[in-house]
């Protein structure tokens, strides 16, 4: 007989102290970042790959704001590049490679609603807790187009509230 419960495979990250985890089918790309591309994303939040414009999503400012500008030195960079609803293209910039793992989905909930009132980033709805040898470890689901759908909110209110002049 079957397995009825289910693995889903996710590309797993860290970012600050957190691990993150976005589910493979929605990682367009994983890179070496040539330092020079690090270094435009870090500074000006796009840059060009090919014919395709990426935008960077700091998720280091969200999750620890004391360290979100802060660069990261001689640091080798990895991107991960998610791909929008549109077919945008967004990068996340790691430090460190990212893994591929198996997640049960009996080791995923959802985030309480208590914790987005406090701070806690929406484009966070769940989170896995893993058991391996007495220990747990805690991922952060990244909901990748709950965090464009985010940003974009915050551009139109600013626009709407006259922060960005029209040209």
């Amino acid at each position: 007989m079957g397995r009825s419960l289910t693995e889903g495979k996710y590309i797993t990250f860290k970012v600050s102290t957190y691990l993150l985890a976005l589910p493979i089918d929605s990682v367009f790309r994983v890179i070496t970042c040539p330092s020079d591309l690090g270094q435009t994303l870090q500074e000006a939040k796009l840059a060009q790959m090919g014919d395709r414009t990426v935008m960077l999503l700091n998720l280091r400012a969200f999750l620890d704001p004391l360290l979100g500008h802060v660069h990261s030195g001689e640091h080798r960079h990895f991107l991960i590049i998610t791909q929008g609803l549109e077919g945008e293209l967004y990068g996340i910039l790691v430090d460190a490679p990212p893994n591929l793992l198996n997640i049960p989905e009996t080791s995923i909930q959802p985030v309480p609603q208590s914790f987005h009132q406090i701070g806690f980033p929406a484009w966070v709805s769940q989170i896995a807790i893993l058991k391996q040898k007495n220990e747990s470890t805690t991922i952060l689901m990244l909901d990748i187009y709950q965090a464009v759908t985010r940003k974009s909110q915050d551009l139109e209110l600013a626009r709407h509230n006259g922060v960005f002049a029209r040209s």
